[in-house]
Parts: structure tokens; C-alpha cells; sequence
């Protein structure tokens, strides 16, 4: 969608919306959930509405592939019309990708038990329901209990991306990132190696554990450190026995202040962006124009 098309109230402040859900296996209960609540975000004013990870099936490994679609796909022709008759930019969160036959060897699509894997995929779409970007998501979590043994392996049931995604939309440059993307501040510095990133998004099911100790902490980092406003929606509670999120879908300002958190329960969260905002903090704080890359680069060298 061209910028001259966009009112000019649009430009400088949006509503947006970040939606907390508890996603189960139950993948055709999780999609009608995700879409009421989209289209009551949009009907308080989003312009804006961001899904959490995963938000259409969480659930074993071994159904990961056949709960899955191609791009192009029944579930992303329904996100597609749901943004074009909201008339809203929809961030829908992520969802698994299956790679097209072509696309991946038959030794990187499988997992140690024989299983199909597919990709965690972002999907953007604008007003008009076309696709703004698309991005796959990088890191893969991977933890071990306190024995150093395997506990939680997304590396099990997704392959990596392998590219940083921006675009601009209603004249913000906006970076995707996918929850455990969120601990490696290499990414986002890739984000404005060019100029400025100005939203970062950050759909996620970061975990009950590590979430009350970190999750807060870094999204406000990465906040401060890009002088970005961060939207980020989370899912919450309990999706199987040993899945539980932590929920608190934020919208964090460039000054690292939090300006929307759901808290522990499945609901709606509300902020404005601002691109005034932006500008006032790196008018303040010109840490963006003070970074080193030359320095940078040549001790990485």
C-alpha cells in the first residue's frame, strides 16, 4: 500500500492492538478465537492488531507438519480477507510453513524421529489483504533441564530461517523478529544498519519460567538500545502438560517505558505509536548517530 494513501493522522500516531491467547491443538477452536478477537481490537480502533506465536496450534511435534499449510494456503486466504475487510494491518503472529517440495532437502525437513518439520512463519498483511512481508523465524529454542538433558527442542519441529525481514507500513520501518529471536540483540542491530528501525515486532510464547525473569526486561532493552517502539504478543497459560506461557503482552515506547501489558489472561492490549515520540527521543538522545561501526567492524575482522 503506497504511503499516499494513507491518511496523514495515520502517519504520524496508530492505534495498535497486541492479542494475548492460550493456543491448544484444538487448531480450528484456536483460529476462531484469534479472528474474534481481532475483529473486536479492530472494532475499538485498531489499526494495527498483532497475533501471538503459534497461534493457530500448539501441540506434539509429531503434528506439527499436518497442522501446518503452504503459503497461500485455506488459513492464510482467511488472514488475507480478514485485514482486507478490517481494513487493518494485520501482524498474524506466526504460524508453522510447510516448504515446498522443492524448496528443502528430504535430510533438513526431517527430524531425528523420522517426523516432518516445518517453518515458524510470520506473515504480515495490509489493508488491501495483500502480503506486506513475510519472515521466518532464526533462532530456535532449545533448553535443557538442570541436568544439561534436552527439555524443550523447537529445533524438533521447525527449521531456521535464515533472513532478517523489514518493511515500512504507514510510514514506520518495522523489523519482525519471533520470540527466542528476542535474546540475540545481533538481529535487531541488523534492523537499522541502513536507517533507523522504528517498530519492532515481536510475537511470541515465551515460557512461564523464563518469561517473569526476562521477558519484560528484554523487550525494553531492545526498546532502549534501537530507540524503537517494541509490539510484542504473547500467549499465556497452559497449552499441554509442560507448555505454559507467561502471557503480558507488551507495547513498549523508545524510551523503554511500558505503555500496554495484558497481563496473566487472554485479552486485548492497546498503545499508540507515534512517530513524534520517535523523533523526541533520538532528538534527546542521539545514541543511533553515535554509534562506531567502523570500530565495530574492524575488531570483528
Amino acid at each position: 500500500m503506497a504511503d499516499a494513501n494513507i491518511p496523514r493522522s495515520i502517519k504520524e500516531a496508530v492505534k495498535v492492538a497486541v492479542v494475548t491467547m492460550t493456543t491448544t491443538a484444538d487448531k480450528q477452536r484456536n483460529i476462531d478465537t484469534a479472528f474474534s478477537m481481532v475483529r473486536t481490537a479492530a472494532a475499538q480502533g485498531a489499526a494495527w492488531v498483532q497475533l501471538p506465536e503459534m497461534f493457530p496450534y500448539m501441540g506434539t511435534y509429531d503434528q506439527v507438519y499436518n497442522m501446518a499449510e503452504v503459503e497461500g494456503g485455506p488459513l492464510y486466504q482467511a488472514l488475507s480477507n480478514l485485514a482486507r475487510d478490517l481494513k487493518i494491518v494485520l501482524f498474524a503472529g506466526s504460524v508453522g510453513e510447510r516448504p515446498s517440495s522443492d524448496e528443502e532437502s528430504a535430510e533438513k525437513l526431517i527430524n531425528a524421529q523420522g517426523q516432518k518439520r516445518v517453518y515458524n512463519t510470520s506473515y504480515v498483511f495490509g489493508r488491501d489483504g495483500n502480503l506486506l512481508a513475510k519472515y521466518r523465524k532464526i533462532h530456535l529454542f532449545n533448553l535443557n533441564d538442570e541436568n544439561g538433558l534436552p527439555r524443550y527442542r523447537e529445533s524438533d519441529g521447525y527449521i531456521p530461517g535464515s533472513r532478517p525481514v523489514t518493511f515500512k507500513v504507514d510510514g514506520f520501518k518495522v523489523g519482525l523478529s519471533i520470540c527466542y529471536d528476542l535474546r540475540f540483540p545481533q538481529l535487531f542491530n541488523l534492523f537499522g544498519e541502513q536507517e533507523p528501525v522504528d517498530v519492532i515486532a515481536v510475537p511470541s510464547a515465551f515460557t512461564l519460567a523464563t518469561g517473569r525473569a526476562h521477558w519484560e526486561l528484554l523487550l525494553r532493552a531492545r526498546a532502549v538500545e534501537n530507540l524503537a517502539f517494541i509490539y510484542a504478543a504473547n500467549q499465556t497459560g497452559l497449552h499441554s502438560p509442560g507448555k505454559e506461557s507467561y502471557g503480558h503482552s507488551l507495547v513498549v515506547d523508545p524510551w523503554g517505558t511500558v505503555l500496554s501489558n495484558t497481563g496473566d489472561f487472554p485479552g486485548i492490549g492497546f498503545a499508540n505509536i507515534s512517530s513524534g515520540v520517535i523523533r523526541e527521543v533520538r532528538g534527546r538522545l542521539p545514541a543511533l548517530s553515535n554509534r562506531r561501526p567502523d570500530i565495530y567492524l574492524a575488531n570483528h575482522q
